[in-house]
C-alpha cells in the first residue's frame, strides 16, 4: 500500500500547480443611447442660416426608425418642407443617420446633437445652437 502513497501524492502536487481556470472576459457595457435613453418622440430647434434669421426644425423618431423632418427657413417658406423616412444607428456612440436627408444626429438626454459631415458633435461659438430640445415624447 505505501508503494502507490508516493507516486499519488506526486500526482496530486503536480495538478495542484496546474494553470488556473481562466476566468471568461467580462461582457463589455452595453448601455448605448438606443438602450438607456428614452429616444422616440419630437425635438425641435433652430438652426443657423447663413442668408435667413434661421432654420426652424423639427425632426419625430419613432421607436419603428421612421423619422419626419419639417425644415423651414425663416422669411422664405409659408410652410415647412417636410421629408420622411428611416433613419438608421451608427455604430458607437448613439449617432443616429436620417436615409434620405443624409444628416446625422447624436442622441442624448432629452436633446439631439447636430453632427458635422465626418460624425463629430459641431463646436465652436456657435455649438449650442446645432441642438434640438425634445418637445414632445
Amino acid at each position: 500500500m505505501f508503494k502507490f502513497l508516493p507516486p499519488l501524492a506526486a500526482a496530486i502536487l503536480l495538478s495542484a500547480c496546474a494553470a488556473p481556470a481562466q476566468k471568461p472576459a467580462a461582457a463589455p457595457d452595453a448601455h448605448t443611447s438606443r438602450q438607456s435613453l428614452d429616444w422616440p418622440g419630437s425635438y425641435a430647434g433652430v438652426l443657423p442660416c447663413a442668408d435667413c434669421p434661421g432654420i426652424n426644425i423639427k425632426l419625430t423618431l419613432g421607436a419603428d426608425g421612421q423619422y419626419e423632418l419639417s425644415r423651414q427657413y425663416q422669411d422664405r417658406q409659408a410652410r415647412p418642407d417636410i421629408v420622411r423616412g428611416r433613419f438608421q444607428w451608427l455604430p458607437g456612440d448613439g449617432g443616429i443617420q436620417l436615409e434620405g436627408d443624409g444628416s446625422r444626429w447624436r442622441v442624448g438626454e432629452n436633446r439631439l446633437f447636430m453632427l458635422d459631415t465626418n460624425g463629430q458633435t459641431i463646436t465652436g461659438p456657435l455649438a449650442e445652437h446645432y441642438i434640438l430640445k425634445r418637445v414632445a415624447p
